[in-house]
């Protein structure tokens, strides 16, 4: 019968010990790490803790036997001290040798037991400390993984930037300049029309305008413009979709935009509290209360990551009013399309070439009016 079952059951255990080891192969081509198992050091641990138990449990039984011959050997001692019989005494004689004979055998045991308790504690220490480096060596191998992965990812990224980059640039290149055909040479509008280039900013793709598909009102120019306001400051006309930089001599670069749509306008006196490249987006309660699909970009997770799909586009300029953020900015967008119209969520959108152009000519701090 014990054959029989000895047939079936060693089989199994092989089959067991190889999907064991393959789980473990496994494992750590995954994660990296090629050193020793932990199950295997675990295994000498547990092995070694078990010899620890059972060398302390002879040192405590070589012990007692030690501590049993000595009262033994007190107790025929304090009898031969009495007034016995001398067959007595002689018979305690007798057995005082005897226990002396097997004290001294019991000690020498006793020795052995304690020093075999030592090699065992010093093997449990050894297994102890293999364990912690295993585990050591697999956490550095596994966040070593981890890093080579997140760097994999990133040139992946960056490769599908660069690509992006290049397929900008040749279809930007093989489109015809109609900017001149589209306006005169002296026309203010042709003055800036190059720089609605695609082009790379911050790591990010910059898409090209159109132009020949823009109302050239909207394009940036410097044009007449009379105001009290000092230079320096923002002006925005949200009935005109226009953004005045006011400069001295009567005059103003001008900025089409986009405003909000009716119930969402904005006016008065702000500043630029900070401004921000390539921004993260978190949308606001109330808008996600208007549009349930941008929870996934709220505040506890985390907002939107900057980058060319964001809403915020390649820049923002974050209005404040005393220390109070308004939630209102004025920032870029890949829509732009939505330029000229009242398509925002009363925020002031501007062409990401344009925004970038704006970001670099206006500090933290500049006062802006908006109508």
């Amino acid at each position: 019968m014990f054959s029989g079952f000895s047939k079936v059951f060693t089989p199994l255990v092989l089959v067991l010990a190889l999907f064991a080891a393959g789980c473990s192969s496994s494992s750590r081509s995954v994660s990296g790490y090629t050193g020793p198992s932990i199950s295997s050091v675990s295994a000498k641990r547990s092995a070694a803790r078990a010899d620890v138990r059972s060398a302390r449990s002879e040192v405590r039984q070589a012990k007692r036997e030690v501590a049993k011959l000595e009262r033994d050997i007190a107790r025929n001692e304090r009898r031969l001290k009495r007034n016995i019989s001398t067959k007595r005494k002689d018979t305690a004689k007798k057995a005082v040798r005897a226990d002396k004979r097997a004290l001294r055998s019991a000690k020498r045991s006793l020795r052995r037991a304690e020093r075999s308790l030592r090699r065992a504690e010093r093997r449990q220490e050894r297994a102890e400390r293999a364990v912690t480096k295993a585990r050591n060596d697999k956490r550095e191998a596994e966040r070593r993984f981890a890093q080579a992965e997140r760097d994999r990812k990133a040139a992946e990224r960056a490769s599908q930037r660069a690509d992006a980059r290049r397929a900008l640039e040749r279809k930007d290149a093989d489109k015809p300049d109609n900017s001149r055909r589209l306006f005169a040479l002296s026309d203010p509008a042709l003055a800036n029309i190059s720089d609605y280039k695609a082009r790379v900013d911050g790591g990010f793709p910059v898409a090209a305008i159109p132009v020949s598909k823009m109302n050239k009102r909207n394009f940036r120019q410097v044009v007449n413009y009379r105001t009290s306001h000092k230079p320096g400051t923002l002006v925005v006309d949200p009935h005109g979709k226009f953004l005045y930089l006011v400069q001295p001599g009567g005059k103003a670069m001008r900025y089409g935009i986009g405003v909000g749509k009716a119930g969402f306008e904005w006016s008065g006196e702000a500043h630029i509290g900070w401004k921000q490249e390539w921004p993260k987006w978190t949308p606001p309660a109330e808008m996600i209360e208007r549009r349930p699909d941008l929870a996934k970009w709220g505040v506890d997770n985390g907002g939107m990551p900057g980058g060319p799909t964001n809403p915020l586009g390649a820049r923002a300029l974050y209005l404040m009013q005393g220390n109070v953020d308004t939630l209102y900015r004025l920032h870029g967008t890949p829509e732009w399309s939505s330029i000229g119209t009242a398509a925002s969520s009363g925020c002031i959108r501007l062409m990401n070439q344009d925004v970038i152009d704006l970001y670099k000519r206006v500090p933290n701090g500049t006062k802006v009016v908006v109508l």
